[in-house]
């Protein structure tokens, strides 16, 4: 029963994700991606998921100072580091839990990028991982919307060169 509401939870992200996909604006794209990151979480704490959820609230933080224009070097090392020790010191998953650790250093180190096309291309990259990482929590239904969501990108990624 867990599985089954935890991938309700699943479903809901995974439909703001793949609505993400389709969206070239950086900022509003880390608009929806505060969204997605917390039904993401619920979802990844029902299932034991703890580095998912930990790279989810720390997304979380790190989106809105972005999108504040407050992220910098310190808080992007800061961010990395407090990565570091919390998913190192809670994963219970073995090596799969190191998945949103890389996921989210990379992320935060090309966050900050003007290059809409590079940020496009580390975003479908991340899509690969989380569906390894997804199938192996039992997160069916976020795993799923992973593919969709690496498709809607990479049409995104054409229209975007096309510009």
């Amino acid at each position: 029963m867990k599985v089954f509401i935890a991938n309700i939870f699943g479903f809901l992200s995974s439909i703001i994700l793949v609505f993400m996909g389709l969206i070239k604006e950086k900022n509003r794209l880390l608009k929806y991606q505060i969204i997605h990151s917390i039904f993401g979480s619920l979802c990844d704490l029902i299932l034991g998921g703890i580095p998912s959820v930990i790279t989810n609230i720390l997304g979380i933080i790190r989106n809105v100072l972005v999108y504040k224009n407050k992220f910098n070097i310190f808080m992007m090392h800061t961010l990395i580091l407090i990565s570091f020790i919390t998913i190192i010191s809670f994963n219970r998953i073995g090596i799969i839990g190191y998945i949103p650790l890389i996921y989210f250093v990379f992320f935060t180190i090309f966050i900050k990028t003007h290059d809409n096309y590079l940020f496009k291309i580390i975003f479908i990259l991340s899509m690969f991982l989380w569906i390894i990482y997804d199938l192996s929590i039992q997160a069916y239904f976020p795993a799923l919307f992973d593919l969709f969501t690496i498709i809607a990108s990479v049409y995104s990624l054409v229209k975007i060169k096309n510009i």
